[in-house]
């Protein structure tokens, strides 16, 4: 690996430290760690996913009644104000996250199209002729 793609990647990782996306996950994140009562919602979330796998590791089908707790459990969860901005947050920095990996992806596969199809003077082209 050359010098100068690992000073660009330590730059990269730098711009991400100190991106807007990572700090506000971070503060949701540390709101969010900080409230007792989400705390106690995020336990009863994974008390109720544990015994959903231990249903399900034992071969055994989940009920209507299963399934109406996990999706109650689950708005409990989102609907619950410190974790929902952090889910929220979270998928920000995901999001940004992809969109990078996506640049990465199409310059590595030098499709500066994105394998979005284009029609040009001489036809199609960055789909493989599927226009």
């Amino acid at each position: 690996m050359t010098a100068e793609i690992m000073e660009k990647a330590e730059a990269l990782a730098a711009a991400i430290a100190k991106s807007t996306e990572l700090l506000n996950m971070r503060s949701a994140e540390q709101a969010m760690m900080m409230d007792e009562q989400a705390q106690r919602i995020i336990a009863e979330f994974q008390n109720e996913q544990q015994r959903v796998y231990q249903i399900q590791a034992q071969g055994q089908q989940l009920t209507d009644t299963d399934h109406e707790a996990i999706a109650a459990m689950e708005a409990k969860v989102e609907s619950y104000p410190p974790i929902r901005a952090y889910l929220q947050a979270q998928e920000q920095f995901t999001k940004m996250l992809n969109e990078i990996n996506n640049v990465l992806a199409q310059a590595i596969a030098n499709d500066p199209n994105g394998g979005a199809c284009s029609t040009g003077p001489s036809g199609c082209s960055g789909c493989a002729g599927g226009c």
